[in-house]
Order: C-alpha cells, then sequence, then structure tokens
C-alpha cells in the first residue's frame, strides 16, 4: 500500500469519537457543492447573463460559444466566494447546532473560499485556466499575473485565518488529543473531495490530462484546511464558541454523499451537453 492509503488508514483510526463515514460523506457533499456551484452557477449563470451559448458542463470545465465576456471566466470564482462566505457567516448563526450540520458549514466554506482564492496563483503561475482566460490581452501581461498571485495568496491566507476562527468549537486547545483531533477531522474530508475528483475526472471527454491539469487541482486548492493547526485561533477557547461534541455516525449524510456522488460522476463526469 502507498504512502497515500497508509496516511488515509491511519487518519481513519485516530480519532474513534468522530466517524469516519460521516466525515467522508461531508467532504463529498461539501465538494460537489463547491464544484457544481464554480462551474453551474457561475459559468453557467454568466453564461446566460452576457447572451452567450452553453455547450457542455462537466466536473471541470464549463465550454461555451457564441458571445464572450471576462465575465464568464471570472463567473466560477466569484460564485464560489458568494457561497463560502454565506456557508461562513451560518457558521456563525450555527453554533448550537448538531455537531456534523456545523462541521459541513465549515467545510462548505473552506471548499468554496479557498478554491476562490487559489485558482488565481495557479491561473498566474501557469497562465492556464479562468483566471488567465480574465487577464487575456491585458497590458502588460507580466503585471496582471503578478497581481493574480499576489491577490491569491493574501486572499488564501485572509480565509485560512477565518476558518481558524470557524473550526475553533472542533479544536480549541493545542493538547495532543484536540490537535489529533483536528488533523482527524480535516484530513479526511480533504482525501475524499481529492478522490471524488480524480473519479469524476477519469470519465471527462478531455481524458486523463484533464485529472491533472483540471480536476485534482480543483479539489488540492482546499489543502490548506489540513494546516489550520498552525493557526493561533483555531487553538485557543473562546467561551462564545463551546467545544463541538463528537461527530457521530449519520446514515443520512451518508446516503445523500452516496448519491451525490453517484450522479456527480455519471453525469458531470462525462459532461451534460447543451449543443
Amino acid at each position: 500500500m502507498g504512502g497515500a492509503g497508509l496516511l488515509f488508514l491511519s487518519q481513519m483510526q485516530a480519532n474513534p469519537r468522530d466517524n469516519t463515514l460521516t466525515l467522508i460523506a461531508l467532504g463529498v457533499l461539501a465538494f460537489i457543492l463547491a464544484d457544481t456551484t464554480h462551474e453551474a452557477l457561475g459559468h453557467g449563470l454568466a453564461t446566460l447573463a452576457v447572451g452567450g451559448i452553453p455547450v457542455l458542463l462537466t466536473s471541470s470545465y464549463f465550454s461555451t460559444s457564441g458571445h464572450y465576456s471576462r465575465w464568464i471566466p471570472a463567473g466560477g470564482g466569484i460564485a464560489n466566494l458568494i457561497l463560502g462566505l454565506l456557508a461562513l457567516a451560518c457558521t456563525r448563526l450555527a453554533r448550537k447546532a448538531a455537531p456534523p450540520l456545523l462541521y459541513f458549514l465549515i467545510l462548505l466554506a473552506a471548499f468554496n473560499l479557498l478554491f476562490a482564492a487559489a485558482y488565481p496563483f495557479y491561473s498566474g503561475v501557469a497562465l492556464f485556466g479562468d483566471w488567465a482566460s480574465v487577464i487575456a490581452g491585458l497590458a502588460p501581461a507580466w503585471l496582471w499575473r503578478a497581481l493574480l498571485i499576489v491577490g491569491s495568496v493574501s486572499l488564501y491566507w485572509l480565509f485560512l485565518s477565518w476558518l481558524a476562527v470557524a473550526i475553533r468549537p472542533f479544536c480549541g486547545v493545542s493538547d495532543r488529543a484536540s490537535l489529533d483531533r483536528l488533523h482527524h477531522i480535516t484530513l479526511i474530508p480533504f482525501l475524499s473531495a481529492l478522490l471524488i475528483a480524480c473519479i469524476a475526472g477519469v470519465f471527462n471527454p478531455q481524458g486523463w490530462i484533464n485529472i491533472l491539469v483540471a480536476a485534482a487541482p480543483a479539489a488540492a486548492a482546499s489543502f490548506g484546511i489540513t494546516q489550520l493547526d498552525h493557526f493561533r485561533a483555531a487553538l485557543t477557547s473562546d467561551p462564545s464558541s463551546p467545544l463541538a461534541g463528537s461527530i457521530p455516525r449519520g446514515p443520512a449524510w451518508i446516503v445523500a454523499a452516496a448519491l451525490a456522488a453517484i450522479l456527480f460522476v455519471a453525469f458531470f463526469g462525462p459532461g451534460i451537453r447543451f449543443h
């Protein structure tokens, strides 16, 4: 078994209080919502708004024809930003909610905000993807690429600092048991999101290259959530944020995630063709 597989199994056994299957389900659901928000709502609605013609919707890109506007490639990140901020606000309002629901909101905020923040960095470095299309033709090119990179890094750090505060109920102290829990509940959803993104990418019309340049990077953008133990806010207790209970086995979450994963892979993997 490879190193990644051993790491996954070790984390499954790290904290028996938090059910691994439920964590997988929460990660899969949160990622699928973030991904479909980016592609269908973001790019899709922007296309319709500017008079473009939708052609193909997949799990990792949305192709169009007809009228073009920079709002079309920008729409995905903007949609993620809006949903991520809404989910983050909801975590403040749902402090007394059941632990699975509260943690789902945190993951939903994380996958959306970190995807929105990381994508400009990717485009600025590789000159590929949504934000490369947004700045195409703008001069001087080096300045726009630099702005993408600097802005991306700044936003990513800012969003991680906000997520560190949001996740405080699930850690709140810096003892070994709490840190082990934090590692467990962040790594499992991250790996689950990465896995479902790659599985859907296998069926993409562009072939395996799509996994390397689009599907995997979309999920990998949320890697920062596994590093929240480096932020003091996540390890500091707050009377207004009581520690959350354990995340138990949730059959409803697991079934919902299984159905969502099947539909996501079956339809968004090969893509939904409009024209």
